[in-house]
């Protein structure tokens, strides 16, 4: 990706004021307990017309039974449309457009009043009707960008017009569900684009579906695509810069798994540390590491940038001949390119007797692999540890350790399952404050506030309506809105360090739309996002999280309190007692 502005690796050179002074002043007056805004959901039913049941005049009944409009429907604004579920879509600049259908079979939230003028819509496609867990995943990722809407209609009402415009910009979402799926993301991606005329998009959650969205639809049509959770390494080498523009289409709110890799390749040295000492074990003794790895990009980046970085028994992963287990158990969501393999993976971690197994990939690691080694396992002296990455911080791996009955082999279980998970930790102002304002806007069962994805998506958003302020034509192309991206951390004066939350955010909007500030220095829910200048990604910590008893001998994910100090590279911090 590129970038023009002058970001800064040191991540911590900031975080003492941004954590401190400004996460204080977010926590003090920026929480917005209130109820959510209005969502409107686009006439849901599936179907609208038959030959019984006319569409209005200029539009037909297309094969999914649903009013779309003919292409001779011309409108100048939304209210110009017969449908009441058609929006004027126009490309960016122009005068007069076509009536679409804001809705899609994957595209059925509408959160914001669509049919007024000028709206500014955004997309999400997300895991939301995925099957578990990924969809709580979905889920939450989703909710947090209605919450980044919320704040800003209770806060500013919209975004500023342009000088010479009255009135301020309403800000849509239109939420769709990919299903888990590459080819359903690209299917609602091109929905959004060609039909609702979005030039902005968040979505990705998972990183290959992230990797095909972005190369095959939003690149080539121009489009803003920003992933809050799409964490591979081959994100940052995408071709997403047009030729002659002056910024990168392709963002994200979270760091590459070059971060992750690093926090855990040091981690292993700890815990096969703790391992030679338990098991009482020579130097000379060598110890087994087993990766099993989703065959996807996500699983396939992050199992090669770690072992560039993956050391034991004293010389590199690569080194270690039949002690290191490698295993691709394929990919669920392409099982014609790349069948899976789970029965072989999970062998192979149990017939080499893997001391440490490194599990990276979605839902299926916990279900078709993490499970099924647990309960095969058959060597005596002892059972292996468990390390997940980012993508499994969540309740559903807590659920499958809960399902054993019996209380001593699910507290061993329990403290032998830990990960990584890259982002703040959980006594951050500002990270307390997003999760606190979720929680009091969705409650219970509508998603977890905690999960990896949430509060990036949350400051995906954030970092739209700024972006989206510095316009000062108010014509919000991809373009435009990528080259306002660039202005999100390069704030020349201390003034202009910015906290999530509403509590700067009405100011901070008219600041950037009236040229107070040409940039700002955003400080997310997520953690600092201090934009690299040679990648345009954010750096960030990495954080142990473990499975702690609650209180009652179940276990409850959550950060341990121990973490990859990214500016030192190293481990920092003390495990909870919770966690033992």
């Amino acid at each position: 990706m590129d970038s023009l502005f002058g970001g800064s690796g040191d991540v911590q050179k900031r975080n003492s004021f941004r954590r401190g002074i400004l996460g204080v002043l977010a926590l003090a007056s920026g929480i917005v307990a209130a109820t959510p805004s209005c969502s409107v959901i686009v006439d849901t039913s599936t179907k609208q017309c038959d030959e019984q049941t006319a569409c209005p005049s200029g539009y037909t009944c297309d094969a999914s039974n649903v009013c779309v409009a003919s292409s001779g429907v011309t409108c100048a604004k939304t209210s110009d449309c017969a449908n009441e579920t058609d929006i004027c879509r126009k490309d960016p600049g122009a005068q007069s457009g076509l009536c679409k259908p804001i809705r899609s079979p994957l595209c059925q939230v509408v959160e914001g009043d669509y049919r007024v003028d000028n709206a500014f819509v955004i997309g999400s496609i997300h895991p939301t009707t995925a099957p578990a867990p990924d969809d709580v995943i979905g889920i939450s990722m989703e909710n947090s960008i209605k919450l980044a809407i919320n704040d800003l209609e209770k806060t500013a009402n919209g975004l500023p017009n342009p000088a010479g415009q009255t009135g301020v910009r309403e800000v849509v979402m239109v939420g769709c569900s990919d299903e888990g799926l590459e080819e359903k993301s690209v299917e609602a991606a091109n929905h959004l684009i060609d039909n609702v005329g979005v030039q902005a998009i968040i979505g990705g959650a998972f990183s290959g579906i992230a990797i095909k969205t972005a190369t095959e639809v939003t690149i080539p049509k121009g489009v803003l695509f920003i992933s809050a959770s799409g964490t591979s390494p081959s994100i940052t080498q995408l071709a997403d810069k047009p030729a002659g523009a002056p910024a990168g289409l392709v963002w994200r709110t979270v760091p590459s798994d070059n971060f992750q890799a690093e926090a855990i390749a040091k981690y292993v040295t700890q815990l096969e540390n703790e391992i030679r000492a338990e098991l009482a074990l020579q130097a000379s003794d060598k110890i087994k590491v087993a990766v099993l790895h989703k065959g996807d990009a996500y699983g396939t980046g992050l199992k090669d940038a770690l072992q560039q970085n993956l050391v034991f028994n004293g010389v590199p992963a690569i080194d270690n001949g039949a002690n290191y287990i490698l295993s691709d158990y394929g990919n669920p969501d392409d099982v014609m390119g790349n069948p899976t393999k789970y029965g072989e993976a999970t062998s192979a971690a149990i017939t080499a007797g893997a001391h440490i197994v490194l599990l990276f990939g979605t839902g299926e690691a916990i279900t078709e692999i993490f499970a099924p080694i647990e309960v095969g396992w058959n060597t005596a002296a002892y059972r292996p540890r468990y390390v997940f990455s980012d993508a499994n911080f969540s309740g559903a791996l807590a659920d499958t350790v809960n399902a054993e009955s019996n209380a001593t082999a699910r507290a061993d279980w329990r403290r032998r399952t830990t990960g990584v998970v890259p982002g703040p930790q959980d006594d951050d102002p500002l990270y307390k404050s997003f999760r606190f304002s979720y929680s009091s806007i969705f409650g219970q069962g509508q998603g977890d506030p905690s999960i990896f994805g949430a509060a990036s998506a949350y400051d995906a958003a954030y970092l739209l309506f700024y972006a989206a302020a510095t316009v000062k034509n108010g014509v919000l192309s991809g373009q435009n809105l990528a080259v306002g991206m660039t202005k999100m951390s390069s704030a020349a004066t201390e003034e202009a360090e910015i906290p999530a939350g509403s509590s700067a955010l009405g100011k901070t909007l008219n600041a950037l739309s009236d040229g107070t500030y040409e940039s700002i220095d955003y400080s997310g829910a997520f953690g600092p996002l201090n934009f690299d200048s040679a990648t345009g990604e954010p750096a960030a910590n990495v954080q142990i999280f473990c499975l702690a008893d609650d209180g009652t001998g179940k276990a409850a994910h959550q950060l341990s309190g121990e973490y990859y100090d990214a500016d030192t590279k190293a481990l920092a911090g003390t495990p909870a007692a919770a966690c033992q």
